[in-house]
């Protein structure tokens, strides 16, 4: 009998510790540096994806920040609206917001959304790019995945030029290897895939988010900030990232 409350209590201990990760608020912080033919000044930028149900609060964004992106999945569901302004309001009073179409934000009324967003001043990209700063040569590049349209990267990427530093972001990684077959990124940005949400050692459902640099771009895939149908991370912490972004110009020879 003691062997079988010792299973359950070890497994309610767990079912509590993957229920604290589900609700906890880590900060991933990075300085990089971005390709630059035409330099920008440094600026700070939050990426954040995969809220779902959660609520942002107001001390979970702190500190200085220059522009802000939602990386989808800002709602699903089930969510009420006003908890949707709620946290759009929170984030606009930091800096300004872009967002981009996740696969579970039109399962509510996209008109209401579109309204909410209006009324803060957030910045929908759908297939296009828009610059940053008023800065020509720096430009932030959204695709809305999931409107399955077959001209989305073409026109996504319409106005983009060679010397442009680019920042792609797509709720989904899977269009990465699109962008680099055909076009030029140096910063791609995405969620969606929770990092598998719950892990056994190295497996999981996909694989962990994570940042890789490498010599001419960085890929940056999140966790995500909430969760969907299980409430419970394993292996897998909720994140949001904090960038720093610095122009990389050519050394002259």
């Amino acid at each position: 009998m003691k062997y079988f409350i010792r299973i359950g209590l070890a497994a309610l201990a767990l079912l509590l510790f993957m229920l604290r990760n589900a609700f906890s608020e880590k900060l991933v912080q990075t300085s990089l540096e971005l390709r630059a033919e035409k330099p920008f000044k440094p600026f700070r930028l939050l990426f954040i994806a995969d809220v779902h149900r959660r609520v942002i609060k107001p001390a979970a964004i702190d500190f200085s920040v220059d522009v802000i992106v939602i990386g989808g999945d800002l709602v699903e569901k089930g969510v009420p609206l006003d908890r949707v302004a709620e946290n759009i309001k929170t984030l606009t009073k930091r800096a300004p917001v872009y967002f981009i179409w996740g696969n579970n934000d039109r399962e509510v009324d996209e008109n209401s959304l579109r309204k909410i967003f209006e009324q803060y001043g957030v910045v929908l990209l759908e297939d296009q790019s828009v610059p940053l700063f008023n800065h020509e040569n720096l430009r932030l590049v959204g695709l809305d995945h999931f409107a399955y349209k077959p001209d989305g990267f073409e026109n996504a990427f319409k106005d983009v030029n060679e010397s442009d530093t680019v920042l792609f972001v797509s709720h989904t990684p899977f269009d990465f290897w699109k962008v680099k077959e055909k076009y030029s990124a140096d910063l791609l940005l995405a969620g969606h895939t929770h990092g598998g949400q719950i892990r056994v050692g190295p497996f999981g459902l996909f694989k962990k988010g994570s940042m890789v640099v490498k010599e001419d771009r960085v890929e940056l895939i999140s966790n995500g900030f909430g969760t969907t149908t299980l409430h419970l991370r394993l292996g897998a912490p909720a994140e949001y990232h904090l960038l720093t972004i610095h122009p990389k110009t050519k050394m002259p020879e």
